[in-house]
C-alpha cells in the first residue's frame, strides 16, 4: 500500500478568496470538543440588583467572547459555540444555568492544547469574579493528523504543471483520510467550492475546476508511476 490521496471540495472560503481552483491539505486541523457548564442563581428579573446578581448567561457570554477574542488573536486556531441551552428559559428569570458546546480546532497539537489551557483558565477566572460554579466535560479529542510531505511536495509539484501556483492549507474539518492514516500514509486535494458553503443545498463547486483537479491528479498519479518504476523508495 502506496498511500491514500483524497480529493475533496474545500469546504470553507480560503481557495475562493485567493482565487485559485485547488489547494494541497499540510495537515488535518487536531479538534477538542467539550460540553461547558455555568450554574449559578436564577431570580426575577426585576427584583434583584445587578450588583447581587449570579446570571450564569452574562457569564457564559463573557466566555464565549474570550473563545472567539483567543482565536482571532491565534493564527490558524477556529473556536466555535454551536450549541447553548438556558434554564429556567423563561424572559423575566435570571438565568441560572447554561450548558454550551465548545469546539476549538488548530492544525498544530501544541497550540491547540495551549489554547484550550488558556479557555480553561479564563472559565476559572469568569467563575470567580462572577460567583459561578463552571464544571467541564470532555466530549471528543482529535489528534492532528499531518500529510505526508513527499506527497505532499508531489500534489503541489502536479499543480504547478498544470499551470497554477500551489497553494497549501490545513484542512479544518475531519474527513475519510483520518481513519485510513492509521493504514498508510495520506495526501489531500481540496477543490475550491462557491461561497465556502458544505452540506448545504446550494454547495457547489464548477466543472471546470473540477476539472483542474482531476488533471492534477493525473500528473500526481504518473509522477508516483514514474517514481516507482525507478525505483525510487521515498517511503510513501
Amino acid at each position: 500500500l502506496l498511500g491514500y490521496c483524497e480529493v475533496h471540495i474545500e469546504q470553507g472560503p480560503v481557495l475562493e478568496a485567493r482565487k485559485l481552483p485547488v489547494g494541497v491539505v499540510s495537515a488535518i486541523s487536531g479538534q477538542n470538543r467539550y460540553a461547558l457548564t455555568f450554574v449559578g442563581k436564577a431570580g426575577h428579573a426585576g427584583t434583584v440588583p445587578m450588583q447581587l446578581r449570579q446570571d450564569a448567561l452574562c457569564a457564559a457570554s463573557e466566555f464565549i467572547l474570550a473563545a472567539e477574542s483567543l482565536a482571532r488573536a491565534t493564527p490558524g486556531l477556529v473556536a466555535t459555540v454551536g450549541k447553548m441551552t438556558v434554564r429556567p428559559g423563561a424572559s423575566n428569570v435570571i438565568p441560572g444555568h447554561v450548558t454550551f458546546s465548545l469546539d476549538v480546532r488548530h492544525q498544530n497539537g501544541p497550540v491547540l492544547e495551549q489554547a484550550c489551557d488558556q479557555l480553561y483558565a479564563k472559565g476559572e477566572q469568569i467563575s470567580q469574579e462572577r460567583g459561578i460554579e463552571v464544571k467541564w466535560q470532555t466530549v471528543q479529542k482529535d489528534q492532528t493528523i499531518p500529510c505526508e510531505p513527499h506527497l505532499v511536495q508531489m500534489l503541489e509539484q502536479a499543480i504547478e504543471q498544470v499551470g497554477y501556483p500551489a497553494f497549501a492549507l490545513p484542512s479544518g474539518a475531519g474527513h475519510d483520510s483520518v481513519s485510513l492514516s492509521k493504514l498508510t500514509n495520506i495526501a489531500m486535494l481540496f477543490v475550491r467550492c462557491k461561497g465556502g458553503l458544505s452540506h448545504h443545498p446550494e454547495e457547489s463547486a464548477t466543472v471546470e475546476d473540477v476539472e483542474v483537479a482531476l488533471n492534477v491528479m493525473d500528473q500526481f498519479l504518473q509522477s508516483l508511476k514514474s517514481e516507482l518504476e525507478a525505483g525510487a523508495d521515498h517511503h510513501v
